[in-house]
């Protein structure tokens, strides 16, 4: 298998690309720098789609028969392909080894990530084209690229750790790209402690895991989780799910997403698309038999369905277009989390594809929005459909695939999801029907606004309660509004490097999902697993669902036409109701306010203590030691009489004294 052979070059590539453009930068002229990472990218994705086609070829073959799968063909010798080289060594002890696995998910998701992020470069080219620290944007993103990589085909779960924690690094650097504005400083921090806090977890169950299996191999712990006692299980698998809320957003670590849209906005799709959030999945999937083992899925089910829910209800209330596309993540994210609770495995990995080509595309398209109106404000937003063609067609296309509208990608996935839960969990089933309906309703909203509404004054803006940034914990004046574009300035189309990019990513958010459909044979969720032979839904019975879903999405989209078509500014919630909304429910503030403070009570605690203890105890042995000092100097003067003097005392004494004993 000659990409398999390759595959170590998949993430040394953008590595290598990362190393020159952040030491040899300044020689990289005009856009050089950009192509250069673009073009490294390319390779990049070559390789990974290669792998996936010998992925394809090598796998399980399953097949559809009457309704029942059977095995048509079982994996090719030496697949799962290891790739392995001595790395760290322990006395006494085995020691960790470099590997790379490359089973049928970890094809598919370094192809996904590959693919997504080759786009997402393009893109760049163009829309940070006269920014400062130009190599140094295209540097941080091929290190953002290599982390995931790495972190997907990691063999072990100590890589995939060292991995997670560089994409943290990345994500850090990147959301506070623009580091003078308060808003990006406070934002990246505020995503790095969440997220690095939720990391505990992953650590705390990592080491949990060795101590009882003795290995972090990724295939010896799936082989061996059946050995795992239920409650050891349950709280490993928790601890490890904990890391994987933190870095996938979701309630109630999911404060950091909406701020990290401070970076540019390649940086957004980036990370909502091919790195960082999609992470917690993946490791969520290959947690799944710990998970399992530990009948611990039922608390990844109800997360994912409350973030969904909860996440699309917000969504509403917001105008800023990159903080809409953010909490479509969040909710979308839930949906995959609903998924592997209800033993959707399958399903949720088929989601976690389609959603980062479509997502890939609505923040790129979002971002293609903001160069060409100078705002990201959808209210203020120029009818952008008459100046901005090509946006206007492929931003329409990820909008249908994000609804679930068919024959478009997100539609096959999320309903699929919602198939599985209706037959695990009905009440979550309902849940994930509310968020659909909701997204079809933010999504057509901010569609119609944008697209087909004149310039409009901003009631965002113009909210009082808008003047500060209480959920970065800033003061009024440090968290200004974004500028309004000039009153005369028209809307224009993107560059050539923009537009390829939301074309093609477009034509992937159309045909992705046929590969997963019953109209191939439901082929992808086949070939995703490993062994046994897997459940499929029969197409029969998903018609019913698919139906229902259509009906869903399709009336949010009625609501949300009839309500803003004619008058977008009208208030059709109540003030505090919409106040409560903006301000995210108050979570945020909750966190600041009350957990922090009261996190604080120890630190505050170990002042006094230091202060007034340590500090005193410290200070008094300096001063005794000090007048003690000063005391004693007087014995040497250096004056023979003197010391001849208490030479003479001090035998008096000794007289003085042995006459007393005697």
């Amino acid at each position: 298998m000659i990409y398999a052979n390759l595959s170590y070059w998949i993430p040394l590539l953008p590595f290598l690309g990362f190393l020159m453009l952040i030491l040899l930068g300044p020689l990289f002229r005009g856009r050089l720098s950009g192509w250069f990472a673009t073009l490294t990218m390319a390779l990049v994705a070559f390789l990974a789609l290669g792998l996936l086609a010998e992925a394809l070829r090598a796998a399980p073959q399953w097949r559809l028969v009457g309704g029942e799968v059977e095995l048509a063909r079982g994996a090719l010798s030496g697949f799962p392909f290891r790739l392995e080289w001595p790395w760290l060594s322990i006395q006494g002890e085995a020691g960790i080894s470099l590997t790379f696995y490359i089973d049928q998910l970890a094809a598919l998701v370094v192809a996904m990530v590959a693919v997504a992020s080759l786009f997402i470069h393009l893109f760049s080219i163009g829309y940070m084209d006269g920014e400062a620290r130009y190599p140094t944007f295209f540097a941080y993103l091929q290190l953002f690229t290599a982390a995931m990589l790495t972190f997907v085909m990691a063999g072990n779960f100590f890589i995939a750790l060292l991995a997670w924690e560089v994409m943290g690094l990345m994500s850090y650097l990147l959301i506070g790209f623009y580091y003078k504005k308060k808003t990006a400083q406070a934002a990246m921090k505020k995503a790095f402690l969440t997220t690095k806090l939720a990391d505990l977890g992953f650590m705390l169950g990592l080491f949990w895991l060795y101590k009882e299996l003795g290995t972090f191999d990724l295939a010896t712990v799936a082989e061996k989780a059946a050995l795992l006692a239920v409650p050891v299980a349950s709280g490993i698998g928790l601890l490890v799910f904990v890391a994987a809320i933190g870095k996938s957003a979701q309630f109630p670590l999911h404060v950091w997403l909406l701020d990290a849209m401070e970076g540019p906005t390649p940086v957004s799709a980036m990370i909502h698309a091919a790195t960082m959030v999609a992470a917690g999945v993946y490791l969520t999937g290959r947690f799944y038999p710990v998970l399992e083992q530990g009948q611990a899925l039922g608390y990844v089910a109800w997360i994912g369905g409350i973030t969904a829910l909860f996440a699309a209800v917000l969504a509403p209330a917001f105008a800023d277009v990159k903080k809409i596309m953010a909490w479509s993540t969040v909710s979308q994210l839930g949906y995959m989390f609903l998924g592997l609770g209800v033993f959707g495995w399958a399903a949720a990995m088929f989601h976690l594809l389609t959603h980062a080509f479509f997502k890939a595309l609505l923040f790129l398209g979002s971002g293609s929005m903001i160069h060409g109106s100078k705002t990201q404000d959808i209210f203020e937003m120029n009818r952008l459909g008459r100046y901005m063609p090509w946006t206007w067609v492929t931003f329409a296309v990820g909008a249908l695939a994000l609804i679930g509208v068919p024959p478009f990608a997100g539609f096959w996935s999320k309903d699929l999801i919602l198939d599985v839960a209706k037959e695990h969990a009905p009440v979550l089933w309902f849940i994930g029907m509310v968020a659909a309906f909701f997204t079809a309703f933010y999504t057509t909203r901010m569609f119609v606004i944008a697209f087909h509404h004149p310039s409009l004054p901003s009631p965002w803006k113009a909210a009082a309660w808008n003047k500060d940034c209480p959920e970065l914990n800033l003061k009024a004046g440090d968290c200004p509004p974004d500028p309004a574009p000039e009153p005369d300035h028209k809307p224009h189309e993107s560059g050539a490097e923009m537009i390829i990019a939301l074309v093609a990513l477009a034509a992937l958010s159309l045909i992705v999902g046929f590969w997963g459909s019953p109209l191939f044979g439901q082929s992808l969720l086949l070939f995703l697993y490993p062994g046994e032979a897997p459940e499929i839904i029969p197409a029969s019975k998903l018609f019913g669902g698919y139906v229902i879903g259509t009906l869903v999405a399709l009336a949010g989209i009625a609501v949300a036409w009839g309500l803003y078509a004619r008058d977008p500014l009208k208030q059709r919630a109540p003030l505090w109701l919409t106040q409560a909304l903006q301000r995210r429910l108050y979570i945020d503030e909750f966190y600041y306010r009350v957990v922090a403070e009261v996190a604080q009570w120890p630190t505050k605690a170990l002042w006094l203590l230091d202060t007034y203890v340590v500090d005193v105890v410290v200070d008094a042995v300096g001063y005794v030691t000090m007048i003690t000092g000063q005391a004693l100097r007087y014995l040497q003067s250096g004056k023979l009489a003197v010391y001849a003097l208490y030479i003479a005392l001090g035998a008096l004494a000794l007289v003085f004294l042995g006459g007393a004993r005697w």
